[in-house]
């Protein structure tokens, strides 16, 4: 729980962030890479031109309006064992030096549970589409609100409590109590044997730490998200294995993985000129599991200004934990770039030591790479960068066949980091089902100058703008797996260095020096012949000299080595390289646009 908190709660972080992109904005975009598209020679600029980049995009939009929540979709009843209503000690008295309150005795529930149809969820994102749209956010107790990241993190809750028999079923259910940036009321109900019932707010689920926060009534604010724990390391174990906390961001971990990147609902103008609107999820059903099922059902009411949703995730846990990912949308409003299957990741520097940190750590990112199968079946890899500017990346396609954020660098030397474990943390891989139609992966690198803030974002943008009153369906899945390398039978692109190499007089002109390692599946096989191996490089609005193919003795493969010369015609230029043998493909394309 805390690494997640760490992630999110940079407030003066990113403020900092918003200020340097605002800056940018503000001044002009002379030094914004070009955006890439996945066609060899094709490069068109993005230029946002009073965008708001997604600087906080881990933090809800503040309001300091008292937003109203929404009617609960049933009667409200109590859940299974927590009936508990205690405030305080038994004995009356204040924990931590809270002020004392009166006893307050459990009680059993008043309603009775009501049968439970996925098809109310999208009645209720249908009608709310008709409504006048009302901000989630509430003001918080001061107690509450005023908490740091460290202290929120402190509040636990407590595991002999969970929901759902983890001996019989193996999941168990927590919930995340609201405070810090969580100030959005998320209404949770069980669904059991296909009855509905509310879970109402308990004090007793949660161990309070040394918050001081014990006593106090919290009873009207409800709960901030809630985590699902499966035996995913071992069969005795209780691992995390998905989180749902924050506007609509969730993660899933698979066996051996810690806390990494995460995904989300839906993105709205994410990168766009209006500024990016934050959709939140408002209420959870959560179908309690049976005896010996291997997959959980949560259903989910998603809100914002202009659309409302309604999105079902089957869970299913195991070494690469997989979720698929069902939704309805309906708009109030034009919206200009709708974002699809999200996902959100932290990049600050890698291998090619393109920016500079005085840092005890060789890399620090949760993802290095994105990889994308288009609609044509090619294998795209775009090593990731933490740009000096505002980057956004286009991928023109048409029924995209996947893509992703991998953790491709599983060697913990390179990361030297006991804490944060980057070496184990997930890669995301977004399968599409049925046709997406044309349209395009997006990527946006943002500067950022600490790891704290999640500066990469990919998502699908459809080719056609959602208008007010039309509806919109989707179906994917997020698998969280490793590098990646089941994924196809290509060999891999594993590292990407970059060096400068100063002019050697006129016949010499200066150069920027790549270095790309392609190692895995038959790539060893053609060593033999390395003759009848060759690299086909293309650059747009540049030259590329002194191409040369050699063998990596250390890490096995090849290292793809090129030099590249602007012309002067453009800032930029679109990088493409592949390996082949005789004419046939062996190695996915490694792709990047580049700034001279």
């Amino acid at each position: 729980m805390y690494r997640f908190q760490k992630r999110v709660a940079k407030v003066s972080v990113h403020a900092l962030l918003a200020v340097v992109l605002a800056g940018f904005l503000s001044f002009g975009a002379e030094g914004l890479a070009r955006a890439q598209d996945s066609a060899p020679d094709s490069v068109s600029a993005k230029v946002p031109s009073n965008g708001q980049p997604d600087a906080n995009a881990l933090q809800p939009a503040p309001s300091s309006a008292s937003a109203t929540s929404l009617e609960p979709a049933m009667p409200i009843t109590p859940a299974e064992q927590p009936t508990v209503n205690t405030q305080s000690p038994p004995d009356g008295s204040a924990a931590d030096g809270a002020t004392p309150v009166p006893h307050m005795p459990e009680k059993p529930g008043i309603a009775v549970p009501v049968a439970f149809d996925p098809a109310q969820v999208i009645d209720r994102a249908r009608n709310l589409a008709g409504q006048p749209f009302e901000s989630p956010h509430r003001d918080l107790p001061e107690a509450l609100a005023n908490l740091s990241a460290e202290d929120y993190a402190k509040i636990r809750f407590k595991s002999q409590k969970a929901f759902f028999s983890q001996a019989k079923s193996g999941f168990a259910l927590d919930l995340y109590h609201p405070g810090n940036m969580y100030d959005v009321p998320i209404a949770i109900n069980l669904v059991r044997d296909g009855q509905v019932q509310a879970v109402p707010y308990s004090a007793g689920l949660f161990d309070f730490g040394e918050t001081g926060l014990s006593g106090n009534d919290f009873s009207t604010q409800g709960y901030a998200g809630f985590r699902l724990r499966y035996p995913l390391g071992s069969v005795k174990g209780s691992d995390e294995l998905a989180t749902f906390l924050g506007a609509s961001y969730f993660r899933i971990q698979g066996r051996d993985q810690v806390v990494g990147q995460m995904a989300r609902g839906l993105t709205v103008d994410l990168g766009g000129p209006s500024g990016e609107e934050i959709p939140a999820f408002r209420e959870f059903w959560i179908i309690a599991p049976k005896d010996g099922e291997t997959k959980i059902t949560v259903f989910a009411l998603l809100d914002s200004a202009r659309v409302t949703g309604a999105y079902r995730f089957d869970i299913r846990p195991g070494a690469n934990s997989k979720v698929d990912v069902s939704g309805t949308l309906f708009f109030r409003d034009r919206v200009e770039k709708i974002g699809l299957a999200p996902l959100n990741s932290m990049f600050l520097f890698g291998e090619q030591k393109r920016r500079q940190f005085d840092d005890y750590r060789g890399e620090v990112h949760s993802s290095d790479g994105l990889l994308i199968n288009n609609g044509r079946g090619e294998w795209l890899w775009r090593p990731l960068d933490n740009p000096a500017n505002l980057q956004i990346s286009s991928f023109l396609d048409e029924n995209p066949r996947g893509f992703g954020l991998l953790q491709r660098d599983r060697n913990f030397d390179h990361y030297q980091d006991l804490e944060t474990r980057f070496e184990d943390q997930p890669g995301y891989w977004v399968k599409p089902k049925g046709d997406w139609g044309k349209g395009h992966v997006e990527l946006v690198e943002i500067p950022s100058p600490s790891e704290g803030n999640d500066n990469i974002v990919a998502f699908w943008v459809p080719q056609n703008k959602p208008a007010a009153g039309t509806e919109l369906t989707f179906e994917y899945q997020i698998a969280a797996t490793q590098d990646g390398r089941e994924l196809h039978e290509l060999s891999q692109v594993t590292d990407t260095r970059i060096m400068a190499v100063p002019a050697l007089g006129d016949d010499e002109p200066a150069a920027t020096r790549f270095m790309l390692n392609f190692a895995g599946e038959e790539l060893d096989y053609y060593l033999a012949d390395l003759d009848h191996l060759s690299a086909d490089i293309s650059a747009s609005n540049a030259v590329v000299r002194n191409v040369r193919i050699v063998k990596d003795t250390e890490n096995g493969g090849v290292r793809v080595i090129f030099d590249l010369i602007g012309t002067g015609e453009a800032a930029s230029s679109n990088l493409r390289a592949f390996l082949q043998y005789d004419g046939r493909v062996l190695s996915e394309t490694w792709t990047m646009p580049w700034v001279f």
